[in-house]
């Protein structure tokens, strides 16, 4: 156990909202706190106000670069505390990489470290930022979510189309209706449930009014406990997004051995092998989406075999104590010494 060790979280949601970021430091926050750690999570908005004087962390860790990062470096900088950043997808994505975003530049270089997903977001940054080389890290996210507990119901009666998303734009998530229905002409029993929270009310409004009139397609609003029977009565997960940095809820469903099919975007690109244990398609083309929707639909076997796969690349590379591990080692060296050395004050 690791005694004496204080960290805050900045994040830009938490829970009960289900964001990626919110589901992030919930787990960071209970695998963390499992091994000893004192943990706070502050929701970006209260950092500023945030004046705890019984917890004075010995470093602050921050969840997207721009909605987390600035204020937690401005908190940082006012309790003399180290912080680092994780970049989470659209801060790099969208802030840095096309807008050149100067608030998400100023935290990024006066980060301790800076934390990314995968190889191909480390590449990715250090060549639109070759002057980080040297502080940027990859630690893989992990999945933290219950099995099914079996009170969601028995699903819709068809082949279900399940996309765990945020509404907002970034997201895309109007993307798959069209070609869905194109499809229905084929296989009249698809069905598409959406699930996440509305960030974009100009989003929800496209999506709402998309819906009217087509039954076949769902929308609610869920907390995360009842992810694990979403998943389950699905038959095929699907991320839309035009960006990301790495998906919680593609992790999610490969953890639970469903078929994924995901936009051919680098956060996706990242996690899922293309035709090994998930699909890809290209990027905003309605031909590929149901070209390889259209390749699941009928075949069980194809479906079951990339559920598989998925289940062993989750167990390999994305586990939990290798995530929480991979921090704890990370904060040592910010802060010269083993977290195990840390003493209680």
């Amino acid at each position: 156990m690791i005694e004496g060790l204080r960290i805050l979280i900045v994040t830009p949601a938490y829970l009960p909202d289900v964001t990626g970021n919110s589901i992030t430091a919930h787990r960071l926050y209970k695998g963390l706190t499992d091994k000893g750690v004192e943990v706070e999570v502050v929701r970006s908005a209260e950092c500023g106000i945030w004046n705890k004087k019984s917890f004075i962390p010995h470093l602050v860790h921050a969840l997207h670069a721009l909605k987390g990062g600035v204020p937690a470096k401005e908190t940082a900088d006012r309790l003399g505390v180290p912080f680092v950043v994780t970049v989470t997808g659209t801060d790099f994505n969208i802030d840095l990489m096309q807008h050149c975003s100067s608030g998400v530049s100023a935290v990024l270089d006066r980060a301790a470290v800076i934390i990314v997903y995968s190889e191909l977001a480390k590449k990715g940054l250090l060549t639109k930022s070759p002057f980080l080389e040297g502080k940027v890290r990859v630690i893989r996210p992990s999945v933290d979510i219950g099995r099914p507990k079996g009170v969601g119901g028995a699903p819709p009666k068809g082949f279900n189309f399940l996309l765990p998303s945020g509404i907002r734009s970034v997201k895309d998530p109007l993307f798959a209706v069209r070609p869905l229905e194109l499809l229905r002409r084929e296989y009249p029993s698809i069905n598409l449930a959406i699930v996440g929270p509305v960030l974009d009310e100009s989003e929800w409004k496209r999506l709402s009014e998309a819906m009217e009139g087509r039954d076949w397609i769902s929308y609610r609003k869920v907390a995360h406990e009842e992810m694990s029977d979403i998943y389950q009565a699905a038959d095929v997960v699907l991320n839309t997004s035009l960006s990301e940095g790495l998906s919680n809820a593609v992790i999610e469903a490969m953890y639970f051995g469903k078929a994924v099919m995901a936009s051919d975007c680098d956060g996706n690109r990242a996690v899922i092998s293309d035709g090994v244990d998930g699909l890809l398609y290209m990027k905003g083309d309605e031909g590929d989406f149901m070209q390889k929707a259209r390749s699941l639909i009928p075949d069980a076997d194809f479906r079951e075999g990339l559920g598989r796969a998925a289940i062993d690349k989750v167990a390999r590379d994305y586990s939990l104590a290798a995530e929480i591990e991979g921090h704890l080692r990370l904060y040592g060296e910010i802060l010269g010494k083993p977290v195990s050395r840390i003493k209680k004050k």
